[in-house]
């Protein structure tokens, strides 16, 4: 039996995962070493966000899945790294063990049709920085460079990542999308310098757009679809953050986490059932 073209679509994305798991981690541990560096300070909550995650991941093939053999815990490691590099580098440690510990049991508890429905680190953080009244610093996106006198922010250097996911068209149309609302509204206000406009790129998202936004488990893989999915998150998170709502880019990123799993398992029903 051949297989529907529809499903094609949606899941030849994933086999490039392998590739880019290694890249993903290298990048995110580097611009966090850079940060640390920068800041003087160790980063304990990136040392036990990894830690947590990694283990639990572990824990989870080996109990709960009943997988043999060991796995290297790529995606957990991934999540874990988020994680640490979003919390406050000084965060309580039960309050990073309790992100690291809600974000893996997300991929295996909270599932539709198959599918983890969020992304894991994400919720993660949502959750934990809710219930310990902590905010989130995303201190390893800071780190700059100076080129020709110029400041760039090094995480640019994600698009490397988000390139080998396949998750261009979600990145660059919500980066392009959130530009536009922020310029028309002023709500990031700069002179219309070369300086201004240079410090107005730089203060784009792009940690979240080319890593967490792009997921590659819990976002569109279709070309059409990560168009629509990348604008629907920038218009909402510019919504959340215009009221001054607290998370606003984890809470229109679960929000969308979750309007896209509940297309994608309608479109998995019809197929289906086309099929019988």
């Amino acid at each position: 039996m051949k297989t529907p073209r529809l499903y094609l679509g949606y899941l030849a994305p994933l086999a490039s995962l392998a590739s880019m798991y290694p890249v993903t981690g290298f990048l995110l541990l580097l611009l966090a070493a850079v940060a640390s560096y920068k800041l003087r300070a160790f980063p304990t909550s990136l040392v036990v966000a990894v830690a947590t995650c990694g283990v639990l991941d572990l824990l989870v093939a080996r109990f709960f899945l009943k997988r043999k053999g060991f796995r290297f815990p790529s995606s957990g490691l991934i999540s874990g790294t988020i994680i640490g590099s979003i919390a406050p580098m000084n965060a309580p440690i039960v309050a990073v063990m309790v992100a690291a510990a809600v974000a893996i049991a997300s991929k295996y508890v909270i599932r539709l049709k198959g599918h983890h429905i969020f992304n894991p680190a994400t919720l993660g953080l949502l959750v934990s920085l809710w219930l310990f009244g902590l905010s989130e610093v995303w201190w390893a996106a800071s780190p700059i460079v100076w080129v020709a006198g110029f400041a760039v922010p090094l995480t640019l250097l994600l698009i490397v990542a988000n390139y080998q996911a396949g998750k261009l068209s979600i990145s660059l149309p919500f980066l392009v999308a959130t530009a536009i609302l922020y310029a028309a509204t002023q709500f990031i206000a700069v002179p219309f310098t070369a300086a201004g406009l240079l410090t107005f790129f730089g203060s784009l998202p792009f940690y979240f757009a080319f890593i967490m936004l792009s997921e590659p488990k819990t976002s569109p893989n279709a070309p059409r679809e990560q168009l629509i999915f990348g604008i629907s998150v920038a218009v909402l998170v510019f919504a959340l953050e215009y009221a001054h709502a607290k998370y606003p880019f984890f809470i229109a990123l679960l929000a969308a986490n979750l309007a896209y799993s509940l297309y994608r398992s309608r479109i998995f029903s019809k197929e289906r059932q086309g099929r019988e």
